[in-house]
């Protein structure tokens, strides 16, 4: 079995000891399309806001009880609300899975909900447009095509939490084109860089 391992200050991934690219990574063509034009304050901004929800929400997963400051309480509430109404039987948390050495990536929540089993991502993003949803695809796909030799994956589920304390649920579709473009794009990109960088090299 490979020897996976996720370093979280610098958010990189090794298989056996050799870097692989995150399903972040992969996907950041699609990201850029989404938030191009968005002001990087406010990226990290909402980057930071979800960092901490999902350390709360995987912190009352695993103990039961968790502290959260007043701004982000909503989005707990919401997600309490979640686990309350839908009853999902968690088995994984924050897993984090490759596949091979082609990428890696943390999958937010895999179990049981409404009698199947799947994935369920956690997102604090105020808007889900249609923008959203084909990343959103294109990740859980890559997460699900990662794992699915060994699990059962009948859904993908995005959750939305909201500040004022609600939630939506969003089923996704599985399907494995756009994964698998995001791979050949990545694939790609990184021969063009490989041989750019063997030609600077030659001219030295």
């Amino acid at each position: 079995m490979a020897n996976l391992i996720f370093y979280d200050d610098t958010h990189r991934y090794t298989v056996d000891g050799e870097e692989v690219p995150s399903v972040s990574e992969l996907t950041r063509f699609l990201t850029r399309e989404i938030y191009g034009e968005v002001n990087q304050y406010v990226l990290d901004s909402a980057a930071e806001r979800g960092t901490k929800v999902h350390k709360a929400a995987e912190a009352l997963d695993k103990f039961g009880s968790v502290e959260i400051d007043d701004d982000l309480a909503g989005y707990l509430k919401a997600y309490v609300s979640f686990l309350r109404d839908r009853k999902p039987s968690w088995e994984k948390i924050e897993w984090a899975v490759n596949n091979g050495t082609l990428y890696a990536g943390t999958i937010d929540r895999y179990g049981e909900l409404d009698g199947k089993y799947g994935i369920v991502d956690l997102k604090t993003t105020a808007n889900i447009d249609k923008g959203h949803r084909v990343l959103y695809t294109a990740a859980q796909n890559l997460y699900r095509m990662a794992i699915e030799a060994g699990n059962k994956v009948e859904f993908l589920d995005i959750l939305q939490l909201k500040k004022d304390g609600t939630y939506c649920l969003y089923e996704l579709e599985i399907q494995d084109e756009l994964a698998t473009a995001c791979i050949v794009m990545h694939e790609a990109l990184k021969k063009k860089k490989r041989k750019r960088k063997e030609k600077a090299d030659a001219e030295v």
